[in-house]
Formats: structure tokens, C-alpha cells, sequence
């Protein structure tokens, strides 16, 4: 916690933003050229991002991300409640409660996990071979070298790891003396079936009062968000499920039915102190990391995967990588 504090002030916001941008452009661009090489059919919307604001004291503290987008070329417009219901016809219904927007013109949604699937198979036939359901035991190391993995379906040896494992990292990593500040924290997220097409969201909504996203994929529309610390533990509570209901509710308060169980969800985010993901290498000659990426998973996704490759296969990566690696923190 001192850790996550010490990074609550207007310089290190600045850092921490501007790093988190980097990555995200780069990672939008990665899947630009996917997009172009393969056929994937996955949902991908171009509609921007609209990032809602109940008061006025919202809209003044945004201008610190303007002058942060403006640095590193990111494209937006700063809306009035006119406008953002120009972005979003069905917020007409509910104008009353918000003040203006931020409207981050390059923004994409897609379903991420019809992705995983075609970019699984595409490696697949590329020969590729994916272990699933597999436990991690140990990682043993000599001197600083590791020289293999134990698993509960046997042993493991390569040249060079990759440790991608989310907010599981710190664990595995703690017998080898990296202490590495990626925490688990609970959110929910809910799945529904559009009921009124010209009453449900066109893109992609931030709610900046309760730090909810609505995501429209397709014919469906996902809510995600809620920060919980519960450690490991991915029970669905009453409280996170209100959150993220209220939110769909009061702003497209037609777009959608009742929701049951089966379309409730509850993950753990891997956070950092930053919010800055670990990407790079670590004391070990032949241990890379690529964790820590918090709430934007899917937004650094293949950037991120090419920084790391880029990193492993001892190439210089295309972009700068000051302060992504884990040595930030010593």
C-alpha cells in the first residue's frame, strides 16, 4: 500500500500515464498488422471510447490526461453533454446525469477471448504446442541461471522462460528472492444479450464516477469493472454485482433484460503499485517477465508480447522501454 501511495501525485501520474500510453499505441498498432496477415473474425469495433463525467469537478481534474494525450499524439475531443450523446444517441435518456466526456477517437473494443482462440489455432499450425491445466511446483535455478520447472505433469527445461502468470507471479517468484509488487485485485465483470438495439451503447463507455466500462461486442454487452483486495479468492459478492448492474442500468436503462447468475463473473487483475505492467528482464540471465498489466490486459496484449519477444530473442524492441522492466523498483 506505501507503495501504491507514493505513486499518487501529479509527477508520478504524469510517468505512469505516459508509460501505460506507450505501450497501448504500440499494442493498437500490433493488432492493426494482425488484423491485416490473418482473417480473425472477433468482434472488433472502431467506435472510440467515451469516457463519461457526472461533475464538473471530473471534467476539470481530466485536464492533467489531456495534457498526457497530448504529449504522445493520442486523439480525443473533449465533449459537452451534446456531444457525448452525439457519440452515444441512447445516453439522451439519461443526459440529466452526466456533464461531458472525453472522447478517445482511436479507440477499439473486441472480444478477446474469440482472439485467444484464432491467434491458439494460428500458432497451432505454425507448430506451436500449448500445455493447458498445468500446475507449477517449483522453478529451480543455480547461480543465476534457471535450469528448469516442476510441474504436477512433469518437468520442464528450456534455454529462456517467460513468466506470464498474472497476479500468480509474485508467488512463483518469491523462492527465487524477486520480490516482485504484482497484487491480485477482484473484479466483476456481466455478460448480457441486447434487448433494444437503439437503446444500448454503440462503442465503448468509461463511467469515471464508478470506474465501470460498457463494452458493446457484437449483439451482446459486457460491463466490467470494481476494485476489490480479497487476495485469491474470485467469489462473486452482492456488493460488485450491484456496482456493475446500477451502472448499465442508470445509463442505458432500456438496452438490456434482467441478469442471471450464469452471466456474472468475478477475475483477478494482476496490479502494480503504477499500474505500469513488468515487462522485461530480471536478475536471472535466462528469466524474462511479462505481468503486471492490471485492468488493460487486452490493451497491451500484443504490444507487450512483441516487446518481450523482441527482448528474449536479444533484439532491440521497436519502442522505448524505459521504466517497464522490474528494476524500476529498487
Amino acid at each position: 500500500l506505501f507503495r501504491i501511495l507514493r505513486n499518487c501525485t501529479a509527477s508520478r501520474y504524469e510517468i505512469n500515464k505516459s508509460r501505460m500510453v506507450r505501450v497501448s499505441k504500440y499494442s493498437q498498432q500490433a493488432i492493426a498488422e494482425m488484423v491485416k496477415e490473418h482473417d480473425f473474425d472477433f468482434e472488433l469495433r472502431s467506435h472510440g471510447l467515451l469516457q463519461i463525467f457526472r461533475t464538473q469537478e471530473q471534467l476539470e481534474a481530466a485536464k492533467k490526461d489531456m495534457a498526457v494525450l497530448d504529449a504522445y499524439n493520442v486523439k480525443y475531443e473533449k465533449l459537452n453533454v451534446e456531444g457525448c450523446i452525439k457519440a452515444e444517441p441512447a445516453l439522451i435518456h439519461v443526459k440529466d446525469k452526466i456533464k461531458g466526456g472525453l472522447c478517445y477517437l482511436e479507440d477499439q473494443s473486441a472480444n478477446c477471448f474469440l482472439f485467444a482462440n484464432h491467434l491458439t489455432q494460428a500458432c497451432k499450425d505454425l507448430g506451436v504446442k500449448f500445455d493447458f491445466n498445468v500446475n507449477i511446483q517449483k522453478i529451480n535455478f543455480k547461480n543465476n541461471k534457471i535450469i528448469g520447472v516442476q510441474t504436477d505433469q512433469g518437468d520442464y527445461k528450456a534455454d529462456k522462460y517467460v513468466i506470464a502468470l498474472g497476479g500468480n507471479s509474485a508467488d512463483i517468484l518469491s523462492p527465487l528472492g524477486i520480490n516482485l509488487p504484482v497484487y491480485p485485485v477482484k473484479g466483476y465483470s456481466i455478460t448480457m444479450p441486447i434487448k433494444s438495439d437503439v437503446d444500448a451503447p454503440q462503442g465503448t463507455l468509461m463511467d469515471e464516477t464508478y470506474k465501470v466500462a460498457i463494452t458493446r461486442l457484437g449483439d451482446i454487452v459486457r460491463v466490467a469493472g470494481i476494485a476489490e483486495l480479497t487476495g485469491y479468492d474470485k467469489t462473486l459478492s452482492k456488493s460488485g454485482d450491484r456496482i456493475t448492474q446500477f451502472v448499465l442500468n442508470d445509463l442505458f436503462p432500456k438496452a438490456v433484460g434482467k441478469v442471471s447468475d450464469d452471466q456474472l463473473w468475478a477475475g483477478l487483475r494482476p496490479m502494480t503499485p503504477d499500474g505500469t505492467p513488468i515487462i522485461g528482464k530480471t536478475p536471472y540471465e535466462n528469466l524474462f517477465l511479462n505481468t503486471g498489466h492490471g485492468t488493460l490486459g487486452w490493451t497491451m496484449s500484443l504490444g507487450s508480447g512483441k516487446i518481450i519477444n523482441s527482448i528474449v530473442s536479444g533484439q532491440a524492441p521497436e519502442i522505448n522501454i524505459e521504466g517497464l522492466d522490474m528494476f524500476r523498483y529498487q
